[in-house]
């Protein structure tokens, strides 16, 4: 679509080939799981391994856009895709993203109801993507390479803050692209939850997503959790401080609602996107009781 509205004009297009595992899913011996690049969203959602031993990445990418889409849609394009801001999609607004003196979000009057509230200083964007959450509560590394090597980046470390005249917000290098994934094996004792709020059930984007994973010590009480959400910042964020007033305490309602409490203190939420306070609250509390129910 960015070609379409002459805000992208390459001069050559690359097509990335079956090769170096770009396609597969497969079980590692040390129970871990790859997921290549060009796995697409509806593979993920249907394959047995990842329904087995990642069901809420199955979940994340079941739900994501239209059966059309997830049949073509592939993992790297989900997590490297760019924002679906519409000022940035659309040649004859100014934009910061395309080398604008500003973010045209960010100005009085501006469209806001999609934007973000953490991160929003530079750019207001929200990055779109639904199974990010997901694979950022699940530890996933992403792996890189170029023409040479094959590298791989924490999930949290893959992404950078906006920068004017820079369109993605990728640490990909020049030459380099996403080669998989690799998600660690999971501890059976680990609780993994996700959730999402949207306008429409199907073929929209999610307003907020959330993803939990977390463990429990004997008495019940988390001993360790991580939180990502989705759609509220220009790249998936990790909720820091709702991890930390989850540990040491059981898994109910009320903490959820201190938890996100906590983690909203720091939103800073334009007039348009004060709503998706809100939605994040909801949004970790359904999370929390998925991975309640889901050992």
């Amino acid at each position: 679509d960015r070609m379409k509205e002459r805000v992208d004009e390459p001069d050559t297009l690359v097509s990335l080939c079956d090769a170096k595992g770009l396609s597969d899913i497969r079980l590692e011996d040390d129970g871990s799981i790859w997921i290549g690049a060009r796995v697409t969203l509806a593979q993920l959602a249907e394959a047995p391994v990842i329904q087995r031993f990642l069901p809420t990445l199955s979940e994340a990418a079941g739900l994501a856009a239209s059966p059309q889409l997830r049949h073509r849609a592939t993992i790297g394009g989900n997590l490297a895709q760019h924002t679906r801001c519409g000022y940035y999609r659309h040649k004859s607004f100014p934009c910061l993203k395309r080398g604008g003196d500003s973010c045209p979000v960010r100005a009085e009057g501006g469209v806001q109801e999609m934007a973000g509230i953490f991160g929003n200083g530079v750019c207001a964007s929200a990055h779109p993507s639904s199974l990010a959450p997901v694979l950022g509560a699940l530890d996933a590394e992403i792996a890189v390479r170029d023409a040479e090597h094959l590298r791989f980046v924490g999930f949290g470390d893959f992404w950078s803050d906006p920068k004017q005249g820079r369109a993605t917000d990728t640490r990909l290098k020049n030459g380099e692209v996403i080669a998989g994934l690799r998600v660690p094996a999971r501890d059976q004792k680990q609780h993994v939850g996700y959730a999402e709020v949207r306008q429409r059930k199907a073929f929209d984007w999610a307003l907020v997503s959330c993803a939990v994973r977390y463990e429990t010590s004997a008495d019940g009480k988390i001993t360790d959790a991580q939180v990502w959400f989705g759609s509220l910042a220009p790249a998936p964020w990790r909720a820091a401080k709702a991890e930390a007033t989850l540990v040491g305490r059981p898994c109910s309602d009320a903490v959820a609602a201190e938890a996100a409490k906590a983690f909203l203190a720091d939103a800073t939420p334009l007039a348009g996107t004060t709503y998706k306070l809100q939605l994040a609250k909801v949004a970790l509390k359904r999370a929390l009781a998925a991975a309640r129910e889901r050992a």
